[in-house]
């Protein structure tokens, strides 16, 4: 599982510091400092699978020889507690194949320290478990002719936090880009608003500190546990609120949904009241009088102009007789 880890220290002569011998470690190289006369030779060290040093433009050739770039260092210093070199130790996540690691530290150091003006001397440390870097970088500026001023504004603490973010950045970009769904976090436990305690570190374990580590390593062990429950307490949180939200919708969708069945339900506000419809009736004076003879039908049906009776009433008609081609007498449409 990647780990994030970034540690920065100065390397200053008042603790004893050498410039020299520092690379020495790192590299696991056999150095000789100049200054001193003393020979540091840590060729033993077999976990150190890639060494570099990375420096800007402009800066002389001999800066990319181990012994005379820390030796030029320790020549310029002149004062008994001069800071010699800063040292960034970084882990690397353990998901990335090494030639993948390689491209990720270059990549960051070209990036935060080379481009600054610093020169930078990489270490790769290939421990089992716990593959890490250091990275050795000047303090001073260089050009063509050597080491120039102290810089004192890369001390600046805002300078730590600045690379701490890019190197997590860079290696969950990494993770990424290969596939993986692991990622780090440069930010500590209370900025997360995690209620835990920062694990320590173990060290390497001997028979003369075998009890108190094994005591970190069950303290670690239960930072560790609690993490764990914390990550879990947080997705449900995030699940119990994704779940309010769903709910929340549900219940505005609804009612919604009440809303516009019931608009369409209720009669308009404003409806204009028609008069029922009435009907008039007529006398039997007041209405035309219509043929209903056997001629007047004829005539209906022949399309001719209807021959309108009209009453009188004060004067009965006789009744008309008609005699029709069937040999009957006709009064009306009726047969006598």
């Amino acid at each position: 599982m990647a780990i994030f880890h970034f540690a920065a220290q100065v390397i200053s002569r008042s603790d004893a510091g050498n410039a020299v011998a520092a690379a020495a470690y790192r590299a696991g190289m056999r150095l000789t400092c100049e200054r001193t006369g003393q020979t540091f030779n840590h060729t033993r060290k077999r976990e150190v699978t890639h060494r570099a040093i990375l420096a800007p433009e402009g800066a002389p050739s001999w800066v990319a020889q181990r012994h005379q770039l820390w030796n030029q260092v320790e020549a310029v210093e002149t004062r008994v507690n001069s800071q010699l070199a800063r040292e960034v130790e970084v882990s690397l996540p353990i998901e990335l194949p090494h030639h993948q690691q390689v491209e990720l530290l270059h990549a960051y150091v070209q990036a935060q320290f080379v481009s600054q003006g610093m020169v930078a001397d990489i270490a790769l440390h290939a421990k089992v478990g716990n593959p890490h870097a250091h990275i050795l970088l000047t303090l001073r500026d260089i050009g063509p002719q050597g080491f120039g001023a102290k810089r004192r504004d890369w001390n600046d603490k805002a300078l730590i936090n600045q690379w701490r973010a890019a190197w997590a950045q860079a290696c969950n970009q990494a993770l990424e880009d290969n596939g993986h769904v692991q990622r780090v976090d440069h930010r500590s436990h209370r900025a997360r608003g995690m209620d835990v305690p920062a694990t320590v570190h173990l060290g390497r374990k001997t028979s003369w500190n075998a009890e108190s580590w094994n005591t970190r390593a069950d303290f670690n062990a239960w930072v560790q546990t609690c993490l764990e429950l914390a990550k879990v307490q947080g997705e449900v949180q995030r699940v119990q609120t994704h779940i309010i939200d769903l709910t929340t919708t549900l219940s505005e969708a609804l009612a919604q949904r009440e809303a516009q069945s019931s608009r369409a339900v209720s009669p308009p506000a404003t409806t204009t009241q028609t008069a029922p419809a009435t009907r008039t009736w007529l006398s039997t004076s007041e209405m035309p009088g219509q043929d209903f003879s056997i001629q007047g039908r004829q005539r209906q049906r022949t399309g001719s102009a209807p021959v309108l009776i009209h009453p009188d009433t004060s004067q009965p008609q006789p009744p008309e007789l008609l005699h029709g081609p069937d040999g009957f007498t006709h009064q009306g449409d009726k047969p006598c």
